[in-house]
C-alpha cells in the first residue's frame, strides 16, 4: 500500500490537485481572446488526466415545425467554455440525448460542427446514445464510433482516462420504428452489453469507472442490477450517468452482505431544463474528482424576456455552486 505524503487529503489527492480541480469551475467562464497556456513548442497545453463530461445537449435541427432551439446556444456555450480551460482536457465524454425529441438528421446536423469543434482542437470525443437518440442516424453522423465499439452495434467506449479506464454503455432501449419515432423513456442492456461488461470487469488491471445515459438502476445486469454486479469486482470505482438533467450524487449499496459502496453522479443538462452546465473529471493516483460547472437553472425552460427569475432557481444555483465529489480506488 502507497503511504499517504503530508500534503495529501483523506482520498489521496495532493493539496495543490484539489485546489487545481476546484479551480476549473472558474476557469471554465468564457474568456475573450483566451487560448490556453501554450508549451514551449507553441501547443496548448493538455492534462492527460482531465476529461469533460456532457449529457442531454438536446440540440433541435433548424426549421423542424415545432422544434424549440433555445437550447442549442447553450451547447455551443458549453464547447466554448471547454476549449477555454487552461489546460485543455485530453478528452471529452457525452452521455446521449443528442437530438432533441426523435433522433432527427436535422438534429444531428446541427450538433456535429459543434462536436467536430472539439476532434478539431485535438479532444478526442466518445459519444453514447439517450433515449431521444436512434442509433442509425447517430452512427452516419459519428462513424468512428462504429469503428471503436467493441460491441457491434451499441454505442460503447473503453476510454483511458488517466489513471483509470472509464467504459461508456449504450442504455438506449429503441422503438425499432427508425428516425422520427419516440423510443421507450426508460434505458436498458441488451444481453450482448451485459455479457461484454461483466467479462471486462474480470478482467480488468487497474481501476475502472462505468457510466451510461440512464441511471443503474434502470440497467439490470444479474440477479441484482448492474451496480451490485460490478460492485463484486474490488477495480470498478463509480458509475456515472444522465438523462435526469440535475447534479446529484448518492452511494448505493451493493448488498446487505457486503460493507462496501457505490457512488453513482448524475450530470447536468447543456442546456434543455433543470441544472444546466456540465462537470470537470481528473484522476488521480488514489481516486477520482467530478466537478460541477454549472451555467444556470430553469424549468421548464427560459424565461421569456421581460420574467421575473423565481427566487428558488438562484437558491439552487447558490447551493450547487463549486461542488464536487471524490470517487475512491479499491483493490
Amino acid at each position: 500500500m502507497r503511504m499517504r505524503n503530508s500534503n495529501e487529503g483523506e482520498d489521496g489527492f495532493s493539496r495543490r490537485e484539489f485546489i487545481s480541480l476546484g479551480a476549473l469551475a472558474a476557469c471554465a467562464a468564457p474568456l475573450a481572446g483566451h487560448a490556453g497556456t501554450r508549451t514551449g513548442e507553441g501547443k496548448i497545453a493538455v492534462d492527460p488526466n482531465l476529461s469533460v463530461f456532457l449529457s442531454d445537449i438536446h440540440v433541435g435541427g433548424k426549421n423542424v415545425a415545432g422544434q424549440p432551439v433555445y437550447q442549442n446556444p447553450l451547447f455551443a456555450k458549453a464547447v466554448g467554455q471547454v476549449l477555454a480551460l487552461d489546460p485543455r482536457p485530453a478528452r471529452v465524454l457525452i452521455f446521449g440525448d443528442i437530438a432533441l425529441w426523435n433522433g432527427l438528421s436535422a438534429d444531428y446536423t446541427e450538433s456535429a460542427p459543434l462536436i467536430r469543434r472539439l476532434g478539431d482542437a485535438g479532444i478526442d470525443v466518445y459519444l453514447t446514445a439517450g433515449n431521444h437518440d436512434h442509433r442509425e442516424p447517430l452512427f452516419r453522423f459519428h462513424p468512428r464510433q462504429r469503428e471503436i465499439t467493441p460491441v457491434p452495434g451499441r454505442f460503447v467506449s473503453v476510454v483511458d482516462a488517466g489513471t483509470a479506464d472509464f467504459v461508456l454503455l449504450d442504455s438506449l432501449k429503441e422503438s425499432g420504428k427508425g428516425e422520427g419515432s419516440a423510443n421507450a423513456v426508460d434505458g436498458g442492456l441488451d444481453a450482448a452489453q451485459a455479457d461484454w461488461i461483466m467479462s471486462f470487469a474480470a478482467a480488468a488491471k487497474r481501476p475502472f469507472f462505468c457510466g451510461a445515459h440512464h441511471p443503474a438502476h434502470e440497467l439490470p445486469v444479474g440477479r441484482n442490477g448492474l451496480l451490485a454486479a460490478l460492485g463484486g469486482f474490488p477495480l470498478f470505482a463509480g458509475y456515472v450517468h444522465g438523462h435526469d438533467h440535475r447534479w446529484y450524487k448518492k452511494w448505493t449499496r451493493i448488498s446487505w452482505s457486503s460493507p462496501h459502496v457505490v457512488r453513482s453522479v448524475c450530470l447536468p443538462s447543456t442546456g434543455w431544463w433543470g441544472d444546466i452546465g456540465f462537470a470537470t473529471f481528473r484522476t488521480g493516483p488514489q481516486g477520482a474528482k467530478l466537478a460541477l460547472v454549472q451555467n444556470d437553472f430553469f424549468f421548464p425552460c427560459p424565461l421569456a424576456e421581460g420574467r421575473e427569475r423565481p427566487p428558488e432557481w438562484s437558491q439552487i444555483m447558490r447551493e450547487k455552486a463549486g461542488d464536487a465529489c471524490t470517487f475512491v480506488y479499491g483493490g
